[in-house]
């Protein structure tokens, strides 16, 4: 293949990408957390909590995207304040600098189906929990949700993603 039908080939699949994006339909998701905290992080004595930057390993078009749908805010942001919310509720002390433990995460899947006016979402997110220089914990959290309307839909699965971290008992034995 030619180096001009190469760019020529490039330069249709970047504009047919570009018309998909725009043709998403925008949706705003105000998430917060609103559950009755279940674990007391107040008192964690192994020190205080640095919840790090995610980030999108989906291989998005673009960071805001979540199937024919594009949110106001990047996915992996999304998520992380989802979890920071969680455990500020808990009353945990997070911290940008000075932290004994510090929690990573990947964004690996985020789905929204239309399944005949109901939607079903699904997210997935890798997650590290680092004590110093240690892999103190290392799994994959799952959210899943359907409801009538996109928004609610994500928010709970946003809410079961939350929980399936802050519930994992071995994620609480490192934490708490």
């Amino acid at each position: 293949m030619s180096v001009r039908r190469f760019l020529t080939h490039l330069s249709l699949l970047s504009a047919l990408s570009l018309t998909a994006l725009a043709n998403a339909d925008d949706i705003s998701i105000q998430y917060e957390y609103k559950l009755d905290p279940q674990v007391d992080f107040s008192k964690a004595p192994k020190g205080p909590l640095k919840v790090a930057a995610f980030t999108d390993a989906r291989g998005a078009a673009a960071p805001t995207s979540v199937g024919d749908y594009s949110v106001e805010m990047p996915v992996a942001e999304m998520i992380n304040s989802a979890l920071t919310q969680a455990f500020i509720a808990g009353g945990a002390g997070l911290v940008e600098e000075g932290q004994s433990l510090t929690l990573n995460g990947e964004v690996t899947e985020f789905t929204v189906e239309d399944k005949g006016g109901e939607f079903d979402v699904i997210i997935r997110t890798h997650v590290t929990l680092r004590a110093g220089t240690r892999s103190a914990f290392d799994t994959v959290i799952f959210g899943r949700s359907s409801a009538a309307d996109v928004e609610t839909a994500i928010s709970g699965a946003l809410d079961k993603l939350v929980h399936s971290l802050i519930w994992d008992d071995y994620f609480l034995m490192e934490v708490i």
